[in-house]
């Protein structure tokens, strides 16, 4: 008998979710979070969507190579961009494959000033299959700029609803140095991206896992944590998981931390923050 899909809400107790949903959409939703979502209710992205917005970065130059040797190594989902989700649809056109979340946005800066533009549709999302689109808040930005992301996000919101489809936001300092500062602005952001219709935030590790506690019981979805730029050793990393996730975190969100690695030792990686995001699997 297969597991019953995991309540990844936090919310709701085992009678309203028995209860079912109320419309189509809503019932697309529930299967798509359930396939990004393991039993456990906890969940492993690798992202591999860094040429959306950063170009041919290094340990990336071959998106669909690194996806081929990452597939068997206990990811529960990949983070695509649109060209890349539709050149792979091959390998995850499977019964157990891995959820595929698409970004669907990408983030242009020049010195002070910059602007979140669309780069896929929710209709081309639909089309692709995917079980998630993500887009990014940069948060230590002009009051302009945030209502013009605000504006963006509020319109992905609607078109998800229509199509069933979860919405990963990604509340982020793009200039500031981490520090309380940046993890003050980050936490209105979490809270701003909960209130637009967020079913998912991810958020960079503030440090303190007393502080991530809080943000996890208040947002009332789902939180991931992120990567960020490679750095650190491997052992660091882990720990730093391990304390997000005691702290209530749902799952990593990480790409270079790991594939900015030689490839076996990257592979082993993965693997290890596997075991540490879902300790009882098999």
């Amino acid at each position: 008998m297969s597991a019953a899909v995991p309540d990844v809400t936090g919310s709701r107790g085992p009678s309203e979710r028995a209860a079912g949903v109320a419309t189509s959409a809503s019932a697309g939703k529930q299967v798509r979070l359930g396939r990004i979502f393991a039993a456990d209710g906890r969940t492993v992205v690798l992202p591999v969507d860094h040429g959306t917005m950063l170009g041919r970065v290094p340990g990336l130059e071959d998106p669909v190579a690194m996806i081929e040797a990452m597939l068997p190594l206990g990811c529960d989902a990949f983070l695509l961009g649109p060209g890349v989700a539709r050149r792979t649809a091959g390998l995850f056109a499977r019964r157990t494959a891995p959820a595929r979340l698409l970004t669907v946005d990408t983030h242009w800066r020049e010195g002070d000033a910059g602007r979140s533009v669309l780069m896929a549709s929710l209709e081309r999302a639909a089309a692709l299959g995917v079980d998630a689109v993500k887009m990014l808040m940069p948060w230590d930005v002009p009051p302009a700029e945030r209502a013009a992301t605000i504006a963006l996000v509020g319109r992905v919101v609607g078109a998800a609803e229509q199509h069933g489809i979860p919405l990963m936001l990604e509340p982020i300092c793009l200039r500031l140095p981490r520090g309380s500062e940046a993890v003050a602005i980050e936490a209105d952001g979490c809270r701003m991206a909960a209130e637009l219709g967020a079913d998912i935030v991810k958020v960079a590790y503030p440090g303190r896992p007393e502080v991530l506690e809080t943000w996890c019981r208040e947002l009332g979805v789902p939180v991931v944590v992120l990567g960020g730029p490679a750095q650190g050793s491997a052992d660091e990393l882990v720990a730093m998981v391990a304390e997000a996730l005691s702290a209530g975190a749902r799952g990593i969100t990480i790409g270079r931390r790991v594939w900015q690695r030689p490839l076996q030792e990257a592979a082993a990686l993965l693997e290890r923050l596997a075991a540490v995001v879902h300790p009882t699997a098999g």
